[in-house]
């Protein structure tokens, strides 16, 4: 897991500052900073590595433009991300900070990729517990109106294993595929 990690934010790091022509450390507190927030709602479905079939999975986002760093001619979107999915008796929400990096197709169609880090909340037969994952994602937005887009993603999740009796350990590494629907503000 440490190292999945480790690696997940040596690649972030080496695509951000590897690309970068003038990059702008906390730009929060800098004059200039526009938040550009979006909000949406997701759908789809979702898979466990271990069960024999997938679930509806829903949730809803929100993105903002990078507070932590700009850097010149490259957008960079933080996403806060929370989705809930239950099937066969195991309800799983997940909250997760997924940061993009997104490149125009076209003037209405972008195209990002990037890590996330995220913790999941999970139960099952009145048990639960919490472990942390890592996943990497990728997402095609499309703007209907300068305002409302709409967007397909997928990520992948590597977890810690779920222990929900002792020493029974449940693997909740996942896959998902999301429509989303959202707003520019």
């Amino acid at each position: 897991m440490k190292k999945k990690l480790l690696l997940t934010l040596v690649i972030l790091s080496t695509t951000l500052f590897g690309a970068a022509k003038e990059t702008k450390i906390l730009p929060i507190f800098t004059g200039g900073y526009c938040a550009a927030p979006t909000v949406a709602l997701m759908g789809g479905y979702g898979k466990y590595k271990d069960a024999d079939n997938g679930a509806a999975t829903y949730g809803v986002e929100l993105g903002f433009a990078c507070p932590v760093f700009q850097i010149k001619d490259l957008e960079i979107n933080q996403v806060l991300s929370l989705v809930h999915s239950d099937k066969d008796g195991l309800k799983a929400t997940t909250l997760e900070m997924n940061p993009r990096i997104m490149f125009a197709i076209n003037e209405k169609t972008k195209f990002g990729f990037g890590p996330g880090l995220g913790v999941v909340f999970a139960e099952t037969s009145g048990e639960k517990d919490t472990v942390i994952g890592v996943n990497l994602g990728a997402s095609l937005n499309y703007n209907i109106t300068p305002e409302v887009f709409i967007g397909i993603e997928s990520r992948y999740q590597w977890t810690q294993k779920a222990e929900f009796t002792t020493g029974t350990e449940t693997n909740l590494n996942n896959s998902r595929t999301m429509l989303k629907i959202g707003r520019h503000f």
